[in-house]
Formats: structure tokens, sequence, C-alpha cells
């Protein structure tokens, strides 16, 4: 779908801009600090080499020698002698010239570029000492840092790109899930709604037609068959739009104690009578004074679709049962189990979606199959849990709720 295509870019574009901007600044953070690392040890050999005679501080603690040399000249600059790892003889042209070159500086420390050296100058007998550093290795270890932590760098940033595609996938897969649920729920009910209508418009057809000769006893019929195809519209619609309140994003819910013991025993005293007719059983077994804290009119209506559902998918002569008991110390499970064919696996992970019924179920029993949808919406808005099992010849839909905690209960009590 061109959506998920989309958003999966965006997810990944918006992914790589804060990736890149991580990556940079701490390339830029570990880069600067290496050569700030640099730069104060330089400075710390000129500080030394600025006071000391002896240029022992030159040999590191693990035996590494620093590349130096130290020339001693007079006044005129001409060169008296060459300390250092360096043997180079005093009549060195270079020599002449860098030490030229540091006596004619104004400033006692500086750094010769063309030669790669930092230097520190200081009064010596009677004529001036000069230590020179080598700064080229720093220099060398500087880029090379660079080129590693560029390397490095795009490495990381095409990991994480790869990474960053792979989990988009995967983010954006309840979103597609989503929009293909949407379509679906779209194509289904422009489907349920076409036969009733394409009825409604027959009949109105034909009672047109009775006024040039049909028998007054046909329109009768065909207005008895718009009544009841507008009846199921109008059931299909109502469950439509009390689907979609359910689910509504940011809808005000008013949420009160009640008792979900009463609850459940006025809907199985109201379902006997639909059981007895269809000569099946109706059993219960309700612990009294289950408190909750919902909407007494959306419990209900719950109650009374699992008791549908049962009383529809269970054979002549079955039963069905309705359990109400506490699980643990603040959760409340409702059971309502009924003989019948057992839900295959792959069914009970569905059957819950809106507008799903099972190929039999759809050829031999009414409804739009936005029954149990609707129960699963009312559940998860009380913050509850829905499932169906499924064993021995008995179908089993539970329904776990919380109920209200002690202090909530002496609130109703006081």
């Amino acid at each position: 779908m061109k959506e998920l295509k989309r958003l999966r870019i965006k997810f990944v574009a918006s992914n790589m801009v804060m990736v890149t901007i991580v990556i940079v600044l701490a390339f830029l953070a570990v880069g600067y600090a290496a050569k700030s690392r640099i730069h104060q040890s330089n400075e710390q050999l000129l500080e030394h080499a600025y006071s000391e005679t002896i240029p022992d501080f030159f040999t590191l603690s693990f035996g590494t020698r620093i590349p130096y040399f130290i020339l001693v000249t007079n006044q005129e600059a001409d060169i008296l002698r060459v300390d250092g790892q360096y043997r180079l003889e005093p009549e060195n042209e270079v020599l002449s010239y860098l030490a030229a070159a540091s006596l004619a500086a104004a400033d006692d420390r500086g750094f010769l570029k063309d030669y790669h050296l930092q230097y520190a100058r200081r009064p010596f007998e009677s004529g001036y000492m000069i230590t020179y550093v080598d700064t080229s290795l720093g220099e060398s270890y500087a880029s090379g840092t660079w080129k590693a932590l560029a390397i490095i760098g795009v490495a990381v940033w095409l990991s994480l790109f790869a990474v960053s595609c792979i989990l988009s996938k995967w983010a954006v897969a309840p979103i597609g899930q989503s929009i293909r649920r949407e379509k679906q729920f779209v194509a289904d009910a422009s489907h349920e709604l076409k036969t009733p209508l394409t009825v409604i418009m027959a009949n109105a057809q034909l009672l047109e037609d009775s006024e040039k000769g049909l028998a007054s006893g046909d329109s009768r019929r065909w207005l008895s068959n718009i009544c009841q195809e507008a009846a199921e519209m109008k059931k299909l619609v109502e469950e439509m739009l009390t689907l979609a309140r359910n689910e509504a994003a940011g809808k005000p819910r008013v949420r009160e104690i009640c008792c979900l013991s009463d609850l459940a025993t006025e809907n199985v005293l109201s379902f006997e009578a639909v059981f007895y007719q269809a000569h099946k059983l109706l059993e219960s077994d309700i612990e009294e004074n289950i408190l909750v804290k919902g909407d007494e009119k959306e419990l209900s209506s719950l109650i009374r679709i699992l008791l549908d559902n049962a009383q529809k998918y269970s054979p002549e002569g079955g039963k069905a049962a309705v359990l109400l008991r506490k699980c643990g110390s603040r959760k409340v499970r409702l059971t309502v189990t009924s003989t019948g064919e057992e839900i295959p696996a792959e069914q009970r992970k569905v059957i819950f979606d809106r507008f799903y019924r099972s190929d039999m179920s759809r050829t031999g029993k009414k409804g739009y199959g936005l029954g149990l949808a609707i129960a699963k919406s009312i559940a998860e808005s009380h913050r509850g849990k829905i499932g169906v099992e499924s064993s021995a010849g008995e179908n089993r839909f539970f329904v776990e709720l919380k109920t209200v905690s002690s202090c909530e209960k002496v609130a109703v009590r006081g």
C-alpha cells in the first residue's frame, strides 16, 4: 500500500536525520578531544622544557621518547651545542635558520609550520636555550583519527540505516493491519447494506406496479418484506454506530461503581425464555456482590451479546451456563459456556473481528458479525480482557475485569 510505503520512508528518514546528527556531534566531540589532548601534551612538554636544564622529561613512562632537540646559542644566534634525539651538527644550515627564526620571534614560544615544530625559548648562560618538539607525530595521529572516525561513522550510519529499514517494516505493521481492517470493514459494511437495500428497492418497485392491477395480498407481502429488511438495516447501522462510538478516540466516559452480579442475574433471567423457546437449557452460577467500575448499560450489553451468541450457536437440546467468580484479589471472571461444535484454533484468533462469521454461520444464522466485535470494544474500554476457549465439545467465552478496591467499597457503603 502506498500509505505504508510513505510512512516507512518518513520513519526511516526521521530516524536517519537523528542518527546523523548524533554521529556527527559524537565524532566531532571525539576528534576535538583528541586534538585538544595532543595540543595539551605539546604545551606540557614545552612548559617542562622552559624550566628544566636536563631533558629527561621527554622520556615517557612506557619507554617511548618524544622526538625533540635542543639548540644552545649565543647572543648572535650562533649555535654552540645541539642536544636531543637527533644527531645534528651545529653547522647545519636548517638549524641556523630555525635558531634565527626562533630568536627573531616576539614570543618565547611559538610554532614553525613549515617544519612541524613547536618551540620554547629561554635565556641560558650568555645566550639562549631553544627546545623544539616535533608535532608531526601528533598531527599524523590526529589525521588518522579523523579518517578512522569518518570510516566508522559511515559504517555505523549504513548499519543503522539497514536496521531502520528493517524496523520500519515492523513498526508500521500494526498500522498496516489497522488500515486493512478499516478497508475490509468498509467493504463488508457495503456488502451487508447492499442486500437489504436491493430487497427494499425491489419490493418498492413491485408496490408501485401494484397500482396497475396486482393483487392487494401481494402488496401486503411486499410491504412486509420492506419493513423486515428496513428493520434489519436499522439494526446493522445501530451496531456499526455502537462499535464506532466505542472505538472512537478521546471519547469521554462516565464510570460508576455497579454490581456486576446483579447485571448478570438480570440478563440471565431475561434470556431464560429465549433459551426455553429454542428448546435449550440455560444455567447460572453467579457470585453475589461483585462490584466493578464501569458503565452499566455497556456491561449489560456485553453480557447480552455473549448470551445471544451462546443461544444462536448451540444445537437444539444443548445448554449454556453463565459463571461469575472472583479470580484473585482484584479481578473477576465472567464465563459463558455453550455446547456445540468446537471453534477451530485459527477462527479463535479472528472471531472478534468486525463482520467476521464462519462459512457455516453465514448460511444458517442471522446477524452481521458485529456482536463479538462490540463485546471486545466494551471489554477493552473497561480495561478488561476478552477471549474464547474451546475443548470437549464446549465453547467458553470469558471476560476478565477489575473489581473495585476496598476503599471504593467503603465509600459506596457510606
